[in-house]
């Protein structure tokens, strides 16, 4: 089986949140995806090797940014149909104020999506979600092959 195939199946059997497993760096941070209100949330829970500036105790950016990145991808995976993967083609990240150490959660919104291309607005949070620590507008070029089908 392939990368796309597993994550067809698990995504027909309901097991979106278990992507998280087939992704090296997501599962190298430890990052872990639930579902909150019926939207996909990914969590980046704090570790000790998670801090990138140990005077100001603060998290790694590059920490943030591929939490920003990955939750877009997956927000894309759960809404946008395809049978392969969408491609990263630029990803603005926002960086709004250092990321204290405790867990980190993102979401992902579909501001626009074509026949080939999709824009993914994604927000991370420590406390609450009108409190961000960040924000990312990541486009995806999107496959031409395959049925497609978007979910709202």
């Amino acid at each position: 089986m392939s990368l796309n195939d597993d994550i067809a199946k698990l995504r027909e059997e309901g097991r979106l949140t278990e992507v998280v497993g087939l992704v090296p760096y997501a599962t190298f941070m430890g990052v872990q995806s639930y579902w909150e209100d019926e939207h996909l949330v990914a969590r980046l829970p704090y570790r000790d090797d998670h801090i990138g500036n140990y005077t100001a105790n603060i998290f790694h950016g590059g920490l943030i940014g591929a939490l920003l990145e990955h939750t877009a991808f997956m927000h894309l995976l759960h809404h946008v149909r395809r049978n392969h993967l969408p491609k990263i083609v630029n990803i603005s990240a926002n960086y709004l104020r250092p990321v204290a150490p405790n867990d980190v959660m993102a979401s992902g919104q579909i501001v626009r999506q074509g026949a080939r291309v999709a824009n993914v607005r994604v927000r991370a949070w420590q406390t609450t979600w009108d409190d961000p620590v960040g924000t990312a507008d990541v486009h995806f070029l999107l496959p031409k092959r395959g049925a497609v089908e978007v979910e709202d």
